[in-house]
């Protein structure tokens, strides 16, 4: 109960928080420094709103505002704009407010109940809201396929599941293409390799792994992996054309 009541109050000041109107009482019964929720905000639709940003981003009230986890809420500096997640919270949330209050109210024949950008429509649980393909390239840029693999799984095996990530096969495979095309065929395989181990039924993968092979001169390889293609999917008209093209020319 202590832990629960800990993040519900903790959420009631992260994002766009002001100062407690006293030290030594949280939550206060008025807030400072509220520049863009109205500064006559009631206590708990204010608490209310912040914890539907905490939880949208998956963030305390530190990441934001000045203070220490560890420490209680009225050693928190809500009202400091030092930190710089806090400086562009605010910017966030005006964006929000002029998507849903302008650009949004001009969609004519809107059905109801109306659709709303929310944090939660980018955040989804992050504080850096990237797309998993995005985090693959930055990772696959900075420190190769072995450390982009260990990353996959560490994110797949703590938000499988909750929407945080796209765990579809074809983001791995798409980031393939990406990686095959950038000349880059040892990340493309490694990236088809591992989405293999997920989905190993796959007709598209081992295609991929054909064309990658191609691109490399290794038609053998490339005619066994489009072979599987066709014997998983009889339709896969691509993957007949290519071995019927590879097939003729290593006729004699």
């Amino acid at each position: 109960m202590r832990g629960s009541l800990c993040t519900i109050l903790l959420a009631a000041l992260t994002i766009l928080g002001g100062g407690a109107a006293a030290q030594g009482r949280f939550p206060p019964d008025s807030f400072t420094n509220l520049k863009v929720l109205p500064k006559n905000i009631d206590q708990r639709t204010l608490i209310n709103t912040m914890r539907g940003f905490t939880q949208a981003l998956g963030v305390r009230c530190v990441y934001c505002h000045v203070g220490r986890d560890d420490q209680p809420l009225d050693s928190v500096n809500f009202a400091s704009d030092d930190k710089r997640p806090k400086r562009v919270a605010r910017v966030m949330i005006d964006m929000v407010m002029h998507i849903n209050g302008e650009h949004l109210a001009e969609v004519t024949d809107r059905p109801e109940p109306k659709v709303e950008v929310r944090c939660a429509t980018c955040h989804r649980g992050l504080a850096r809201p990237r797309l998993l393909d995005d985090e693959m390239t930055l990772v696959l840029a900075d420190s190769g396929m072995d450390v982009a693999a260990r990353r996959y799984r560490e994110l797949r095996q703590r938000y499988y599941g909750g929407g945080t990530y796209d765990f579809q096969e074809g983001v791995l495979n798409q980031l393939a293409r990406a990686e095959a095309q950038g000349r880059r065929p040892v990340n493309a395989l490694g990236l088809l390799t591992l989405n293999a181990e997920f989905y190993p039924t796959s007709t598209a993968i081992p295609f991929l792994m054909g064309e990658v092979y191609l691109q490399t001169g290794d038609t053998a390889t490339a005619l066994a992996r489009y072979r599987e293609a066709l014997a998983r999917d009889s339709t896969n008209d691509a993957a007949r054309r290519r071995i019927g093209a590879l097939s003729g020319a290593r006729r004699p």
